[in-house]
C-alpha cells in the first residue's frame, strides 16, 4: 500500500467511521433495505422530524459547494483539493444515479400505497421523489465534505464530530424516505474514497512545492 495512503488512514476517526459502517452493513444484512425503512418510519416525532429536515441540507450540493468556494478564499490549498474532491465526487454519483442506475426507485415509489392511505408517516415541507435512488448524493457529497474537512482539522474529537455528522445526514436521508439504507452506505463509501484518494494523489501533483506556492 502507498505509504501516504497508509498514513491517512491511520486515524481514529477512520475507526468510527468503519465502525459505523459495518454497523450500518450489518443492519442491511438483518433487515434489508424495505424492513429498515418501515421501522425507521415508525419512529418519527416532531422533534426528529425537524432536527432531520434541516440536517439533510447539510449533504445539499449547493452548500457543499459553498463552503469549498469559502476555503478556496481562506485557504487556496485546502480549498481547491476540496473543490477537486466534490467535482469528482458529483460527476461520479450522477453517471451513477442517471445512467447506470436509472431505474433504482426511491422508498416513495414502493410504499405509495402506504402514502396513499395515510399509514406513512410523512413530514410537512420535505417532498418525495421517485427515481435516481442509488446511490444517495446527499450522504456522498456530506461525507466527500467531512473526510475532506479531517485532512484540514487537526484536532482529534472535531475529526469524530464530522464523521458522525456525515452518517447523521445519511441517516437522513432514510428518515425522510427519500433513500434506502443500501443508498446510504454506497454514498459513504464513495464520498469518502474520493477525497481520500485526491488527498493521497492529487494533491501532492498540484501541491508540488518545487512548481507551486500556495
Amino acid at each position: 500500500m502507498n505509504n501516504r495512503l497508509s498514513k491517512n488512514l491511520i486515524s481514529y476517526h477512520w475507526l468510527l467511521w468503519l465502525f459505523l459502517f459495518l454497523l450500518g452493513a450489518l443492519v442491511l444484512i438483518i433487515y434489508q433495505n424495505f424492513d429498515f425503512s418501515i421501522i425507521v418510519n415508525a419512529f418519527h416525532n416532531n422533534f426528529l422530524d425537524q432536527f432531520f429536515k434541516y440536517v439533510t441540507f447539510l449533504g445539499d450540493g449547493r452548500f457543499v459547494f459553498l463552503i469549498a468556494f469559502i476555503f478556496l478564499i481562506v485557504n487556496k490549498k485546502f480549498g481547491t483539493s476540496l473543490l477537486i474532491s466534490l467535482l469528482i465526487n458529483t460527476i461520479f454519483i450522477q453517471v451513477l444515479k442517471r445512467v447506470i442506475f436509472s431505474n433504482q426507485f426511491r422508498p416513495s415509489f414502493y410504499f405509495k400505497s402506504l402514502i396513499d392511505n395515510g399509514s406513512w408517516n410523512m413530514i410537512d415541507g420535505v417532498e418525495l421523489y421517485e427515481k435516481f435512488s442509488f446511490p444517495s448524493g446527499h450522504t456522498a457529497s456530506a461525507f466527500c465534505l467531512c473526510i475532506s474537512l479531517c485532512f484540514f482539522i487537526k484536532k482529534k474529537y472535531y475529526l469524530l464530530i464530522l464523521v458522525f455528522l456525515a452518517y447523521l445526514v445519511g441517516f437522513s436521508r432514510i428518515y425522510l424516505s427519500q433513500h434506502f439504507l443500501i443508498d446510504v452506505l454506497t454514498g459513504a463509501l464513495i464520498g469518502s474514497l474520493i477525497p481520500l484518494l485526491t488527498h493521497t494523489y492529487i494533491d501532492p501533483l498540484i501541491f508540488d512545492k518545487k512548481k507551486i506556492k500556495v
